[in-house]
């Protein structure tokens, strides 16, 4: 059997084609052939059904037919012509795979496949032969049979689809769905049967007004029609939700073009034209893989138009060229890649390698992602599945914007595809995008570098514009309060000398400057009434007070701003214990309001940036202080917020900044900086840390 197969593979070569193959049959006989039925059976797929290169061929009937560690050992001497000594070193390389963590990692386990493979036809060799295994799939009890369909459903299964091995791709799914969930395999394939009679009619009477036309054009075509794929059935049922009678386009339409080459593009666009004259397209469906094919090698034009009785039916429209390559994927290249299948010229091992390394992805992909696979619009999924259509280069930024201002204003990062990424992370079509928000997070100059689409970067200038002018706003109440605390006029005459005294040039830079704390408003005073005092920051003014023991200081601190003059509202009465906030008032000075008073709500919507943190001085340790803590630990798709939960409705503590990365091995590493109130509380929540869930280390 196995020389009837290498008989009729060799008749099909040239003679260059049958000296490389003759001699390392020769090799593989002196080593010793170890003939089975999976053996002869992984050849035979190789030689007829893929149509690999000779060179392939070649390390195919070696690893298929010489035992491992032979093989090993004759690799390592050289024995073989060097090209397929490189891939037979690559098929040796591949490591045995953990079943569970394949499911966890499969688009790692798949880099990791590329990495360790080195050339591509490797690849294409562990395809063919696990195809092999899932043909001949046992019980699910059996570990072997076990092992073999997770691989193929995690691994392979995903890599065929990228190559555009779909005939395989498609059985091996099949194959997977009938091991896994054979009830559902079975009721699908018996509804199939049943409906066969009606699904023939129905494509008979859709095809036969599009014959006419074809003869009429001169056109010499083909038209099939063919059902959809089971497991295709079944993720379109889990997708909407339905059983086998909702799926309403079980079956598609394929014309197959007889043209010559020069002509291919014009004729498959006439045979659009004429369908979509008899039936009415949807322009949202339409795919065109012929002006731009995938990075497969693929290459059709696809539409979806109303047939009779108001029915969805896929129409495919291709040529016999792009058939068999569509048929066939990439190996099909081997064929034609010095004909006019317009990939002349290029490297198909390399397109091969990009197309599993970078999935563009069509993975997964619906139909109206594919769409802009080869356009400058990429489509992002929210939480909910809601598609946002956005352009090629935007990042998490671009995307929060997008959603909204004030979730774009509030940005710190994102959880993309269940990986928490930072706000300058380009996107890729097809991501989920989840938007991480933090209170205190507000748009800086960098913000502007960072997004890409300029709309955006004009809102993000709108919005520091806005956000400088309420803090200068903000700082001009604070000094005007200072000089009539100190029975001093607010008059240009006064606000000048400040000016002065600062080394500034406007007073709307004193007020900045006030408003953002960077100006002590203690220095107001001594500003006008000296002119050579030094100049005291706030940072200045908390050293010195650190170095006094005043029991009769402000109960107060006002965001690092103690001498701030306040007054407690009377709305809500703040007593020390209470959660509170200050609020900057040109008519009434500070006040002092509990976070649970009646305006609190009203205040915190309409004048947020006239709000100054504000936290009871005898109730704290003896300063605010910052603290950075590294958290290290197992990811898990819940663990930012489970840290988050610690830190906001536990401890209620101010976050700075909060940044996670997610490591190799599954790990993940956090690095937090809070405003914390002293090392008693530091030390707690450095405990509760390590008492959380998958936390294995705090720094």
């Amino acid at each position: 059997m196995l020389e009837e197969i290498l008989n009729d593979y060799l008749a099909g070569l040239d003679q260059g084609g049958k000296t490389l193959i003759s001699e390392n049959i020769e090799i593989v006989k002196n080593l010793g052939i170890n003939v089975t039925p999976f053996g002869e059976e992984f050849i035979k797929i190789a030689a007829f059904e893929v149509e690999t290169d000779v060179v392939t061929m070649s390390a195919i009937i070696s690893y298929a037919l010489i035992d491992k560690q032979m093989l090993s050992q004759a690799v390592s001497e050289n024995k073989f012509n060097a090209e397929v000594s490189d891939i037979l070193k690559g098929l040796l390389r591949i490591p045995e795979f953990n079943e569970e963590k394949l499911k966890e990692q499969n688009e790692n386990h798949i880099q990791l496949l590329v990495t360790l493979s080195g050339d591509v036809r490797v690849i294409i060799i562990l395809l063919i032969e696990h195809l092999v295994k899932i043909r001949h799939l046992k019980d699910i009890n059996d570990p072997e049979s076990y092992k073999n369909a997770v691989e193929v459903q995690y691994l392979y299964s995903p890599i065929a689809h990228r190559i555009g091995l779909y005939k395989i791709k498609t059985e091996m799914e099949e194959d997977c769905l009938k091991f896994f969930e054979y009830s559902t395999y079975r009721s699908i394939a018996d509804k199939l049967q049943i409906k066969k009679d009606e699904r023939d009619e129905y494509i008979k009477a859709f095809i036969e007004p599009l014959k006419k036309k074809f003869e009429t054009s001169g056109l010499k075509v083909s038209i099939k029609g063919r059902p959809k794929s089971i497991s295709s059935i079944r993720q379109k049922m889990k997708k909407q939700n339905v059983d086998v009678d909702g799926i309403y386009d079980l079956f598609a339409i394929r014309v197959i073009i007889d043209s010559k080459p020069e002509n291919e593009k014009t004729d498959c666009w006439r045979v659009y034209s004429l369908i979509t004259e008899e039936y009415k397209p949807n322009p949202y469906r339409l795919r065109d893989w012929i002006s731009v094919p995938k990075s497969s090698g693929y290459e059709s034009l696809h539409t979806t138009v109303i047939g009779p009785g108001g029915r969805w039916v896929e129409v495919q429209i291709r040529t016999e060229r792009m058939d068999e390559v569509a048929e066939k994927g990439l190996a099909a290249h081997w064929k034609y890649k010095n004909g006019t299948d317009g990939q002349k010229g290029g490297n198909i091992f390399t397109r091969i390698r990009e197309a599993i390394e970078n999935p563009s992805s069509e993975e997964g992909k619906s139909s109206m992602e594919k769409k802009a696979l080869y356009s400058d619009e990429i489509y992002i999924f929210t939480p909910k599945g809601d598609l946002i259509k956005m352009r090629k280069g935007d990042t998490v930024l671009d995307f929060a914007f997008t959603i909204h201002s004030q979730i774009g204003s509030k940005c710190t990062g994102a959880h993309v595809n269940g990986k928490f990424v930072p706000i300058k992370h380009l996107l890729q079509n097809g991501d989920t995008v989840n938007i991480v928000t933090a209170a205190n997070q507000k748009p800086s100059e960098e913000w502007i570098k960072i997004a890409n689409n300029l709309r955006i970067k004009n809102r993000i200038r709108r919005i520091i514009e806005t956000t400088n002018n309420r803090t200068a706003e903000l700082g001009k109440d604070i000094v005007r309060q200072k000089l009539e605390q100190s029975s001093l006029a607010f008059n240009d005459v006064n606000v000048l000398k400040i000016v002065k005294f600062f080394n500034l040039e406007r007073a709307v830079d004193l007020y900045q400057r006030v408003g953002e704390g960077v100006i002590d408003p203690h220095k107001v005073k001594v500003a006008i009434t000296s002119d050579s005092q030094t100049v005291a920051t706030v940072s200045e003014e908390k050293k010195h007070r650190e170095a006094q023991t005043d029991d009769t200081a402000d109960y107060l601190i006002i965001d690092n701003l103690e001498t701030l003059g306040y007054t407690f509202a009377k709305c809500c009465n703040p007593l020390p214990g209470d959660k509170i906030f200050a609020f900057v008032s040109a008519a009434n000075g500070t006040k002092i309001h509990r976070y649970d008073c009646p305006n609190a709500k009203n205040i915190l919507t309409r004048f947020p940036y006239r709000v100054i943190n504000a936290v009871w001085k005898k109730d704290a340790s003896k300063d605010l202080i910052n603290a950075v803590i590294k958290l290290f630990g197992i990811y898990d798709i819940g663990i930012s917020k489970s840290i988050n939960d610690v830190l906001t409705n536990e401890f209620h503590v101010h976050i700075r900044s909060f940044s996670l990365s997610e490591e190799a091995g599954g790990k993940f590493s956090a690095v937090l900086s809070v405003n914390l109130f002293g090392e008693a509380q530091l030390t707690k929540l450095r405990e509760r840390f390590k008492r959380l869930k998958n936390i294995e280390k705090v720094e």
